[in-house]
């Protein structure tokens, strides 16, 4: 709720079609009053500015923040803002190097900086289902981009000795 306004995002719907065979659209972000008028912020549709938005959005400094599962330039998720006008930013693509894959969780704001987890990717991978891909990360992003990894799960003997796949919110 920001000034009687509700905003969230829809995994799928919007475009028509999405890239790569992602027949159900791209997903969105909307906003909705408590009386029920709707508008589309945001169609996600191109592929590089994500794909299938699956967690809610957080409201930092007259931005939204939210995480897209897939899409972006590797097709591995994404970090975006979004202003209440539509105006969307891809701040960071997963999936190049450890940063972590697949994001699916809200992100929460610590001082002004970003924290997430994602479900793959990071550090370690094993031949394990769940770590198959990479055991998942902790990460904290800055408004602007700047994108660190904190911890990648997988650790310890045969790999997920300190747990995998974080798939909630901090």
């Amino acid at each position: 709720d920001v000034g009687g306004t509700f905003y969230g995002t829809t995994e799928n719907g919007g475009a028509p079609r999405c890239p790569g065979g992602y027949n159900f659209g791209c997903g969105t972000v909307f906003r909705i009053t408590p009386n029920g008028t709707e508008k589309v912020l945001h169609r996600f549709g191109n592929g590089t500015d994500g794909i299938a938005p699956r967690a809610g959005l957080i409201a930092v400094g007259g931005k939204f923040y939210g995480t897209t599962n897939q899409g972006g330039r590797y097709g591995k998720g994404t970090v975006f803002s979004i202003t209440p006008g539509g105006k969307e930013k891809v701040l960071h693509a997963f999936g190049a190097g450890t940063d972590g894959t697949y994001p699916a969780a809200s992100l929460i704001d610590l001082n002004g900086t970003l924290y997430g987890t994602t479900g793959f990717g990071g550090a370690y991978h094993y031949s394990s289902y769940d770590c198959y891909y990479g055991c998942g990360t902790v990460f904290s992003i800055t408004p602007s981009g700047k994108e660190r990894v904190l911890h990648s799960f997988g650790s310890g003997f045969g790999g997920g000795a300190d747990g995998e796949t974080p798939v909630a919110s901090l």
